[in-house]
Formats: structure tokens, C-alpha cells, sequence
């Protein structure tokens, strides 16, 4: 079991998604920075379809009944046991030896992966959290969860993956381009939007200059994370893991899964800016993306 000390704000479970029941209208939930889920989950020695914990606020304190490999991933996190360590690195931790992942400010969510997973049971084929329909809940502090059985041993320990957060976001064209002039779009691709407070897993809402569609209706159609709608005001919306599985505004581009968490990450306040790119080099930053994680796949 993994003991839960303390919870600052929130903390659920969470592993690849529920994309099997899309078209039922159930979102797909899953980690909200993808890349930072799986790098904690390769350090760990974890499957890929293992559960781990996101965690939005921090300090965040647990304790294991036995003896594990942890790793947490995010954005400026780090890990204290009997010293302080950097994030993006497995720890080997003793039975009952309290843990706390600390951040900054800048910490949106932190990814804690127990090697042998999180061993809740999963609701409709996932063991991801999407409270707003019942499935699965938010954690407090006294709480426990199940484990699998470990699957790393201690001299695991020490590896790393390295990754840094900044820089521009790439996004491709999205299926609806055609109705933004040629300013709205490169005023999208050119010009910085400021991440607004009231962004949540759901999608993180963009000001900047308007890129408001043209006039007119769209169907609606089906929405994947990374799409960037844009409602009628003209400032984007970039959707995350708990976005809806249809939607009616216009998507002017996709951001690529590479470059996801970037988004997912950026604090309130904080500007990001949207660099246009081609399928071929989106393709090449998602292999980059992987080509960090396979050396830490334990059998």
C-alpha cells in the first residue's frame, strides 16, 4: 500500500486514458503533461499501462508499507527523503519511509510513479480519474492505495531522464484553418498568448491578440488534446486530458504531443508562443519525445 501524509490541493489517479469510450461521450482523462506521466512511470520500471498519481499542489508527503523504486517528474519538482533530490530520477525508498515532493510556484502538476503501479480498480477499462462523471476520486490526505507488485529493484536507482520545460510550442494546422484569415493566422503563430488563471485539466485559456474565426457555423465534431478552439471572442483555448469529446468552435491548429506538457505546465501569467510546423517535423519531435524513455523500459 502507498499511505497518503499529505495532499496540499489535489491528487488523483491517473494512467494512458479511456479513448475506448469516446464516442459514448466519456472524455478520455489521462495525465494532462503525457511525456512527464511516462518518463516518472520508465524510471519507476513501470508497463505502460500502469496507473500513477498527478498531483496539482504541492509539498505532497506518502509512505510505502514496503520498500519501492519512485520517481517524480514535472516541472521544477524535486523529492525528500533523508535528502533533498532532483526530479526525473528513480529513488530507491525503505518501508515507511515518509517521502515529500516539493515544486515552485511555477509546479502545475507532478507525476509520482511507484514501481508496480498504482493497483486501483479500473472503470471502464481505465484506472484514470475523471471525477465531474463518478469515476474515480480525488484524493486526501490519510488515504491509501493498493500496489502492484514491484517490478525494479534497488540498483535501479539513480537513472535519469533528462528533459527541460520552455521554449516554443509547435502546433500543426488544424482541420479548420480555412476560417482564419491569413492575419488571424499569423497572429496565432507569430504573436505570444498569456496563460489565463481559470486554466484547468480540462484546457488552459490563452490572451493575446484576436484570431477570431470568420463568420459562420461549424458542425460539430470530435476533439483530441492539443486542438486549439477558438470561440467567437477570437482568444484560444488549447484542450487538455479532461476536454470534451465534441465541440463546436473552430480549431485553428493542434499542438503537437511533444510539446503538450509545455502547455500544461506554463503558470498563470506565464506566455507561450506557437511555432507552425509540418507533419513530418511533428513526427520527428514525437520520436525525439520517445527516444528519451526506451533505455528506461525494465522488463
Amino acid at each position: 500500500m502507498i499511505h497518503l501524509d499529505e495532499v496540499s490541493l489535489r491528487a488523483t489517479v491517473q494512467d494512458g486514458g479511456r479513448g475506448a469510450h469516446l464516442r459514448a461521450g466519456v472524455p478520455h482523462a489521462g495525465a494532462a503533461d503525457p511525456l512527464a506521466f511516462r518518463a516518472a512511470q520508465a524510471l519507476a520500471g513501470n508497463a505502460p499501462g500502469d496507473a500513477a498519481l498527478e498531483i496539482i499542489g504541492l509539498p505532497f508527503a506518502f509512505h510505502c508499507d514496503d520498500a519501492r523504486l519512485v520517481a517524480v517528474t514535472g516541472r521544477e519538482v524535486s523529492l525528500r527523503a533523508r535528502d533533498e533530490l532532483p526530479g526525473w530520477v528513480s529513488v530507491f525508498v525503505r518501508a515507511g519511509q515518509t517521502v515529500t515532493v516539493l515544486g515552485t510556484e511555477r509546479t502545475r502538476f507532478a507525476y509520482l510513479a511507484v514501481s508496480g503501479g498504482l493497483a486501483t480498480p479500473p472503470l471502464l477499462g481505465s484506472r484514470s480519474a475523471y471525477p465531474a462523471a463518478g469515476l474515480g476520486a480525488v484524493l486526501r490526505a490519510g488515504g491509501a492505495l493498493p500496489l502492484g507488485a514491484p517490478r525494479a529493484e534497488a540498483s535501479a536507482a539513480g537513472r535519469t531522464v533528462a528533459f527541460t520545460y520552455g521554449g516554443t510550442v509547435a502546433a500543426m494546422a488544424g482541420p479548420h484553418a480555412d476560417r482564419f484569415g491569413a492575419e488571424a493566422l499569423a497572429a496565432f503563430f507569430g504573436s505570444p498568448f498569456r496563460v489565463l488563471p481559470d486554466s484547468d485539466r480540462q484546457g488552459v485559456r490563452l490572451a493575446g491578440p484576436s484570431v477570431a474565426p470568420r463568420e459562420g457555423e461549424i458542425l460539430t465534431c470530435g476533439v483530441v488534446a492539443g486542438a486549439v478552439q477558438v470561440p467567437r471572442g477570437g482568444q484560444p483555448i488549447v484542450l487538455l486530458a479532461d476536454h470534451q469529446t465534441t465541440g463546436g468552435y473552430p480549431v485553428i491548429a493542434t499542438v503537437v504531443e511533444a510539446d503538450l506538457g509545455r502547455v500544461a505546465q506554463a503558470a498563470p501569467g506565464e506566455e507561450l508562443l506557437f511555432e507552425r510546423v509540418g507533419r513530418e517535423e511533428a513526427l520527428r519531435r514525437g520520436a525525439a519525445a520517445r527516444a528519451l524513455l526506451p533505455a528506461y523500459q525494465y522488463p
